[in-house]
C-alpha cells in the first residue's frame, strides 16, 4: 500500500513537469491554428464574433504561458503540488470548450471548406494532445471528449448523409484517441518508474561507488587486520621519506624488523582465529610503542616493520627493548592467556644504506641472524651478518647437485673399548666443494631444512654398510656407527631402507649401530617407538647422540629400550671441573636403564684416564684417531694386532 501512494506521488510529480514542460509548444500550435481559422472564414456577418472568439482564444493562451512561466519559477518542492495540475488542467479544458465553441457556434454558417478545416484543425488538437496531455490521463480524456463530440454529436444530426459519416467518424475517432491516451499514459507511467527506478539505482550505485572508494582506499591503503600500513602503502611513505633525506630535511631514520617467535605454533594448535585477534594485540601494543611519526607496517603474516625517524643507536635500542618487553607480556584472550616473543633487525640511514628496499633486506638479516638467541632479542645489522646470509645461500644452491657431482665422501672414526682395541667406526659425512672442505655444522642444517638431508642420508647409509661389508672379512664383529638424522627418521620408506641395504650387503643387523639425536625425542613418541622397535627386532642397535645438551627424558629413553649413550664432547672437555659429575651420573643411571656409554670428543691422556677411572666402557675422539679416509680405515683395521681385534660393540 505504502509502494502504491509513493508511486502515485512520483506520477503526479513527473506528469506536472510533463504537462508544463510541453505546454508552451501546444499553446503556440493552438495560437496559429486558431488565428488561421479565424481570419481565413472571417466575413462581415461573423466579423465581430469571430473577433470575439479569437481574443477570448488569445487571451487564455496568454494566461497559460503566463501559468507555465510562473510554474518554471517556482521552487522545486513547489512545483509538484496538486494546485498546479487544476490551473494547468483549467486552462487546457477552457482551450477545449473555447475550440467545441467555434465548431458549434458557426457551423451553420460554415461553408464546405471551412467545416472540412475546421475538422481537420480539431482533429489535430485531439491527436496532438494524446500525446502532450499523456501525463494526466484523466485530462487527456475529457480533452479529446470536449474538443471533438459537441461537433460530432451536431454532425450526426444533419440530413446530409457524408456529415453523418463525418460525426460518426468523429465519435470514433474519439474513442480511438481515448484508447491512445489511456495507451501514452500506461507508457508515461512505466517510463517513469522506469526512469525513477534507474534514478534510484544510480544514487544507490554513486553511494555504493564512494563507499566501494572508501573500502578501496583502506585495502589499498591499510592491513584488514591490524588497521596498520599494509606493504604497498607503507613503501610508498617510505619513500617520501627516504627523498626528505635526500633533501637534508631530516638527518636519517631506522628501519625495525620484527618477526614473532612461535607464532605459527598458536594459529596450528589454536586456530587462525586465535591467531588473528593476537595479532591485532599486539599491533595495538606497536602503536602504544610508537609515536604518530613512526610508520608501522603489516609486512605480512607475522612480520612487521617500522620506519622510526631516528637514527641514534641508542635511542633505537632503548625502543626495540621497550617493545620486545611489551610483546613478552601475557596476551589474555577469553580463557587462554598466550604469551609471545618477538625479534627484531635494525638498519640504520645512512649508517647501513640511504635506500628503502636495501634497509628492509639488511633488517631482515639482521632479524634472521638473531632468531632463536638469547638473551638479546634484537640486533643491528653488520656486514658479517650479510656475508654468513649470502654464504649460506651459496652452499645451499651447490647442495642441489652436489651428490650427483660425487662431492661427498665419507671418513671413519674408531670408537674403542677401555682397553683401547677399536669396536666400531662411526661414519662421517664430508663435503668437499670448489676445492674447500665445509664443515658438517655448516651445511648438516642446511640440507635438513631444504629437505636435502633424506637423499644423502639414504646415501650415507648405503656407503657405511658397503664399507662395513669390507670390514667384516677382517673382524666378523666390527660394528658400524651411522648418524640418522630426524627428517631421515620421519620418512615412510626409512625402515625399508634400512632392511633391503641389511640384506643387499648380508650384514648381521646387530652389526649396524643407528645414532639419533635427542631431538627425536621431541617427536610422535609411538611413531619412533613403533620405528626402532622394528629395526631392534632385526638386531639393529640404537645410540642417542650428543646425550646431555638436548630434550632427552631418562623415561623416554627407557621406553625405547635404547642401546648406547653417547656423552656430548662439552663435558668431557670440561670433565676436569664439573663435567666429571656428569659423567658419573651418567654411569650411575646406564646401570639402572641397562645401556652402555660410550664418551666423544677425548683428547687428552688425563681425560682418557678420568673416564676409564669413572667406567666408560667406549670412547672415541682425536686421542686415538682422527677421522679416516676408506683406504686409511681398511688399514688400520688391517694393521691392529690379530690379538687385539676386539669383538665389536658388547
Amino acid at each position: 500500500m505504502t509502494k502504491n501512494i509513493e508511486h502515485s506521488k512520483l506520477y503526479r510529480s513527473e506528469g506536472v513537469k510533463l504537462l508544463y514542460n510541453n505546454s508552451l509548444p501546444g499553446i503556440l500550435i493552438t495560437f496559429i491554428a486558431s488565428t488561421t481559422l479565424a481570419f481565413t472564414f472571417i466575413n462581415n456577418s461573423n466579423f465581430h464574433t469571430k473577433i470575439t472568439w479569437w481574443l477570448v482564444m488569445t487571451l487564455l493562451l496568454v494566461a497559460r504561458v503566463i501559468d507555465t512561466q510562473l510554474w518554471k519559477r517556482s521552487p522545486s518542492e513547489c512545483k509538484t503540488r496538486k494546485r498546479w495540475v487544476l490551473r494547468f488542467s483549467s486552462g487546457c479544458l477552457l482551450t477545449a470548450m473555447l475550440w467545441s465553441f467555434y465548431a458549434v457556434n458557426f457551423y451553420p454558417q460554415f461553408s464546405v471548406e471551412e467545416l472540412s478545416t475546421t475538422n481537420v484543425i480539431l482533429a489535430a488538437m485531439a491527436g496532438g494532445a494524446t500525446s502532450i496531455l499523456s501525463g494526466n490521463l484523466p485530462l487527456a480524456s475529457l480533452y479529446n471528449i470536449i474538443i471533438l463530440m459537441p461537433m460530432s454529436i451536431l454532425l450526426m444530426t444533419q440530413p446530409e448523409d457524408y456529415k453523418n459519416n463525418l460525426g460518426m467518424l468523429g465519435v470514433c475517432f474519439t474513442a480511438i484517441m481515448i484508447v491512445s491516451s489511456v495507451r501514452s499514459s500506461k507508457y508515461l507511467r512505466e517510463g517513469i518508474l522506469l526512469r525513477y527506478k534507474n534514478k534510484t539505482l544510480v544514487a544507490s550505485m554513486e553511494e555504493t561507488i564512494k563507499k566501494r572508494t572508501r573500502e578501496v582506499y583502506e585495502i589499498s591503503n591499510k592491513d584488514s587486520l591490524t588497521g596498520l600500513f599494509n606493504r604497498s602503502a607503507f613503501l610508498s611513505a617510505a619513500e617520501r621519506v627516504e627523498q626528505d633525506f635526500k633533501d637534508n630535511k631530516i638527518a636519517g631514520f631506522s628501519i625495525f624488523f620484527i618477526d614473532l617467535d612461535g607464532f605459527k605454533n598458536i594459529n596450528d594448535t589454536l586456530g587462525h582465529n586465535v591467531g588473528d585477534r593476537v595479532l591485532v594485540n599486539l599491533s595495538a601494543r606497536l602503536k602504544n610503542c610508537n609515536d604518530t611519526q613512526t610508520l608501522m607496517c603489516r609486512w605480512g603474516g607475522d612480520e612487521f616493520i617500522l620506519l622510526v625517524k631516528e637514527k641514534d643507536p641508542t635511542l633505537t635500542r632503548n625502543l626495540a627493548e621497550h617493545i620486545t618487553s611489551n610483546f613478552s607480556l601475557p596476551i589474555k584472550l577469553d580463557d587462554q592467556v598466550i604469551t609471545l616473543n618477538a625479534t627484531i633487525g635494525i638498519s640504520i640511514c645512512p649508517n647501513h644504506d640511504s635506500s628503502i628496499t636495501r634497509l628492509i633486506q639488511l633488517a631482515d638479516i639482521a632479524m634472521y641472524s638473531q632468531k632463536g638467541k638469547y638473551p638479546e632479542r634484537f640486533a643491528f645489522y653488520n656486514l658479517d651478518l650479510e656475508r654468513n646470509l649470502r654464504r649460506k645461500i651459496t652452499l645451499n644452491e651447490a647442495l642441489k647437485g652436489a651428490l650427483d657431482r660425487n662431492e661427498f665422501r665419507l671418513m671413519y672414526q674408531p670408537i674403542v673399548n677401555a682397553s683401547g682395541h677399536v669396536v666400531s667406526f662411526e661414519a662421517l659425512m664430508r663435503w668437499r666443494y670448489k676445492g674447500q672442505e665445509i664443515s658438517p655444522v655448516e651445511f648438516i642444517p642446511l640440507m635438513e631444512q631444504s629437505g636435502r638431508i633424506v637423499e644423502a642420508g639414504n646415501w650415507v647409509l648405503e656407503e657405511a654398510c658397503k664399507m662395513l661389508a669390507k670390514m667384516v672379512q677382517q673382524n666378523a664383529e666390527i660394528c658400524m656407527c651411522v648418524n640418522i638424522s630426524l627428517i631421515q627418521f620421519y620418512d615412510k620408506g626409512f625402515v625399508n631402507n634400512v632392511n633391503q641395504v641389511i640384506e643387499r650387503y648380508a650384514i648381521p643387523g646387530h652389526l649396524l649401530h643407528l645414532e639419533v639425536t635427542e631431538s627425536i625425542f621431541q617427536s610422535e613418541q609411538m611413531m619412533v617407538n613403533q620405528k626402532v622397535s622394528q629395526l631392534q627386532q632385526r638386531g639393529v642397535k640404537f645410540s642417542v647422540d650428543d646425550f646431555g645438551t638436548g630434550y632427552s627424558s631418562l623415561s623416554v629413553i627407557q621406553n625405547m629400550n635404547v642401546d648406547y649413550i653417547k656423552i656430548d664432547r662439552s663435558f668431557i672437555q670440561h670433565i676436569e671441573l664439573k663435567g666429571l659429575a656428569i659423567v658419573q651420573a651418567v654411569m650411575n643411571i646406564s646401570q639402572s636403564l641397562n645401556f652402555s656409554v660410550i664418551a666423544e670428543g677425548v683428547e687428552t691422556e688425563k681425560q682418557r684416564q678420568m673416564l676409564e677411572d669413572c667406567g666408560i666402557p667406549y670412547m672415541q675422539g682425536y686421542y686415538f684417531s682422527r677421522p679416516l679416509e676408506q683406504e686409511n680405515a681398511l688399514n688400520y683395521l688391517k694393521t691392529a694386532p690379530e690379538q687385539e681385534l676386539a669383538t665389536g660393540l658388547a
